[in-house]
C-alpha cells in the first residue's frame, strides 16, 4: 500500500493503481464509486464498489455475523445431503471429518485476533487458549445457536465440556439419521474439535457421546467432553481412535 498527496492510500489490484475512495459521503452513481461519511446501521446508501466493512457500525456487521452463521449452517447441510443424494449418505458422513481436518489447515489465520504475541500454533499453551481459539471460526462455540452448554475447570489445561444444545445433531435426530448422529459425534466432532484447538498436544475424549439412548432423559445433556493437554502430540485426523463415550 503506498501512500499519495494528503493522506490518500492506493491499492494494486492486476498490475493497475486506483485512489481509494475518500469517505465523504458523496456517490458518482454512475460509475458505482464512493463512501459514506459515517457509519451505516443499513446498507441504505447507493450501490458503490468501494463500500468496505469498516463502513458498517457494529450492530449492523453483529446482524451480518449472525446471519452468516445461519447461511455457513445451511451450506454444510445442503453439502451433506447433496452428496447423500449422489454418493449415499454412508459416502456424505465419511467426508464430513475429513472437511474438519482442512478446514483446521487454515486456523491459524485467527491467531492474531488472540493478541499481537500470538504468531503460531507453540504460542497456544494451554487448553483455556486453545478453545479460545476454537470458538473463533464462523461456527465455532460463539454462536449460542449452534452449541450451548457449560465448561467446568480443574486448571488451564484440563476442563470438561457438558454441551445440553447441539443444533446440527437435534436436526439430524429429528430426521431419524441416527447413523449420521453416531458418526458425527463420534468420529466428525472429536477430530474436527482438534484441528480447531490447534495444539497437537490438547487430546479431547468423549465421556457422554451420542447417540442418545431411549432410556435418556430428554434434558440430559447431548454430550460431555474431556479436554486435556498432554505432554506429547496426540494422534490426528484419521490416526485417531473412535470416540464411543465412557459413559460415566
Amino acid at each position: 500500500m503506498a501512500k499519495g498527496k494528503k493522506g490518500t492510500s492506493y491499492k494494486d489490484t492486476s498490475g493497475a493503481v486506483f485512489k481509494a475512495a475518500e469517505k465523504t459521503g458523496k456517490f458518482i452513481e454512475a460509475e458505482s464509486k464512493g463512501r459514506p461519511k459515517g457509519e451505516l446501521d443499513y446498507y441504505d446508501c447507493p450501490f458503490s464498489t468501494d463500500v468496505e466493512l469498516e463502513d458498517f457500525s457494529k450492530e449492523f456487521l453483529i446482524k451480518q455475523m449472525r446471519i452468516w452463521q445461519m447461511w455457513y449452517r445451511s451450506m454444510a447441510l445442503c453439502w451433506w445431503a447433496k452428496v447423500g443424494e449422489k454418493f449415499g449418505s454412508e459416502a456424505a458422513n465419511e467426508l464430513l471429518p475429513e472437511v474438519w481436518d482442512g478446514l483446521g489447515q487454515g486456523m491459524p489465520m485467527y491467531l492474531p485476533l488472540l493478541g499481537p504475541n500470538y504468531k503460531s500454533a507453540e504460542d497456544i499453551k494451554t487448553v483455556r487458549e486453545g478453545m479460545k481459539m476454537a470458538n473463533l471460526p464462523i461456527d465455532g462455540g460463539v454462536d449460542k445457536t449452534l452449541f450451548e452448554g457449560a465448561v467446568k475447570w480443574e486448571n488451564d489445561n484440563l476442563c470438561t465440556v457438558t454441551m445440553a444444545h447441539c443444533a446440527m445433531m437435534e436436526y439430524f435426530e429429528a430426521l431419524g439419521e441416527m447413523k449420521t448422529v453416531e458418526w458425527l459425534c463420534q468420529v466428525a466432532c472429536p477430530r474436527g474439535t482438534e484441528a480447531y484447538v490447534v495444539n497437537p498436544n490438547i487430546k479431547v475424549t468423549g465421556i457422554k457421546v451420542p447417540p442418545r439412548k431411549k432410556s435418556d432423559d430428554p434434558k440430559d445433556p447431548w454430550c460431555i467432553w474431556e479436554y486435556r493437554m498432554m505432554d506429547k502430540p496426540q494422534p490426528r485426523g484419521k490416526g485417531r481412535r473412535r470416540e464411543v463415550g465412557q459413559n460415566r
